[in-house]
């Protein structure tokens, strides 16, 4: 089954006073670098959707497969559909929708959510009764999404009466959106990750210049 995830980093971030995205999360990678590396280890090919601070992102993420949503600051349904049109391009069986805020997923739920992937409109994890992400929608989900009308995401992912599936990992309920959150987390104020190394030109003799 083709699996795509779509990381949503499009919007603002005032109260974090840095773009989601690019905040450290843990060895030095980027929100968007970890949950890219999550998403990869479990299959999927990844999608990031990006808005506000476009030209940053793609700065810090040359490795990363980005698409901009036009319409980001409408509604983050607009950003979402966004997202879906470019995985259903890449002819994607399965779609994940997870905000880029939330990078303490771990790949193992993302294997155990995608074998019910294809039942339905899809499936939607718990942790202890909270409802979490990613939303993993099967073909006939996302293009039920991708159609849907009005601003409310949220209602337009009630409509699809998701499947809810009881996993045991915190990561699909941690939203890292504020900078009390962030400290707590980390020990530290929100901060930037560190910027790409720059592979330099080899030499005749095999070392890098």
């Amino acid at each position: 089954m083709t699996a795509v995830a779509v990381i949503l980093a499009a919007g603002e971030a005032p109260k974090l006073q840095h773009p989601k995205a690019l905040l450290e999360h843990e060895g030095g990678k980027s929100f968007l670098q970890s949950l890219a590396s999550t998403f990869g280890k479990a299959g999927c090919a990844v999608i990031g959707v990006v808005g506000k601070d476009a030209e940053r992102v793609r700065a810090q993420h040359p490795a990363v497969h980005l698409v901009e949503a036009e319409k980001w600051q409408d509604s983050l349904l607009a950003t979402v559909q966004a997202g879906i049109r470019a995985a259903l391009e890449d002819e994607a069986e399965a779609v994940l929708l997870h905000p880029v805020d939330m990078p303490a997923l771990r790949a193992s739920t993302l294997k155990s959510l995608l074998k019910g992937a294809g039942e339905g409109n899809g499936l939607r994890p718990e942790f202890e009764g909270a409802l979490g992400w990613p939303l993993v929608l099967s073909r006939a989900g996302a293009e039920a999404l991708l159609k849907a009308g009005g601003k409310s995401l949220d209602s337009a992912v009630n409509a699809l009466s998701l499947r809810r599936v009881s996993v045991k990992d915190p990561g699909v309920v941690v939203n890292i959106n504020t900078p009390e959150v962030y400290e707590r987390l980390f020990g530290s104020a929100p901060k930037l990750a560190p910027p790409p190394k720059k592979r330099g030109k080899k030499t005749a003799a095999g070392a890098e210049e």
